[in-house]
């Protein structure tokens, strides 16, 4: 494979949740000729499934893309110090239902995108100037609301809609040091588009984590199919043939869950 020049190198800093949206963004950006150093952030989840997953997704495209050194690093990051301070409160209010009532989802977490794209930006600025790359990208894994398993009245998460992308980048443009990008190559898709896309790029998707509310059996974890993610997930496999997409699950490190 021919070097990169200087001027043809680019990075994304890619955060991967080790959900299927995510996973797919980082095999999107590895497709398009980024240089990818990928962040797994740790911010009191609902349950450490997901993180499992994201340790898995990182094996696997390091190891595919090893040859060519397109990831070129990973950082994890622990918010769970400043989340801890709150949590209790917080998982209260969702458990007695407060949080869907004054959101409209059950699994809302304020900000969330906002600030792991806050963060991302800052490492990916002090990589570009130690690593001389012109521009830094911020993958942001975000696609259209889906009206059959979220409801026609139910508002979408205010911080994956291509609004909130809009105005993060203008905020970003006030960058004099970097150029800075937002990188959503599916803001205007839905999520069967999402998928299709992940079995064009051969993304492990039965590796990928997307329930709210799994159930544990003998050190394995195992998707609901009941919550909104996990009836997405299916609308969304069924779009595109992929009828057995929610039939997986994800082994437990020591068979414990957290």
């Amino acid at each position: 494979m021919r070097k990169k020049s200087m001027s043809e190198r680019k990075l994304a800093i890619i955060s991967m949740s080790g959900g299927l949206d995510s996973a797919t963004l980082c095999a999107e950006a590895l497709y398009d000729g980024f240089d990818v150093f990928i962040i797994n952030f740790n911010y009191a989840q609902k349950n450490s499934v997901e993180q499992i997953a994201a340790d898995n997704l990182y094996d696997y495209f390091k190891n595919k893309y090893i040859s060519n050194g397109q990831i070129i690093g990973r950082q994890k990051i622990n918010l769970l110090p400043l989340m801890s301070i709150f949590l209790e409160t917080w998982n209260n209010m969702r458990d007695s239902g407060k949080i869907q009532k004054e959101s409209g989802h059950q699994f809302y977490m304020p900000s969330r995108n906002l600030l792991f794209a806050v963060i991302s930006e800052v490492i990916g600025e002090i990589i570009a100037l130690n690593q001389e790359y012109k521009k830094v990208y911020i993958g942001l894994g975000i696609h259209k609301h889906t009206e059959e398993a979220y409801g026609k009245e139910r508002p979408q998460y205010w911080d994956i809609t291509p609004q909130f992308a809009k105005k993060l980048q203008e905020l970003f443009e006030l960058n004099d040091v970097k150029k800075i990008r937002v990188y959503t190559p599916f803001v205007d898709k839905t999520k069967a588009d999402v998928v299709k896309r992940a079995l064009e790029l051969n993304v492990p998707y039965k590796m990928a984590w997307t329930c709210y509310n799994p159930s544990i059996k003998e050190g394995v974890a195992i998707p609901c199919l009941e919550c909104e993610a996990c009836k997405e997930r299916q609308l969304a496999g069924e779009k595109v043939g992929v009828h057995d997409i929610n039939a997986y699950q994800i082994i437990l490190k020591g068979g414990k869950y957290d």
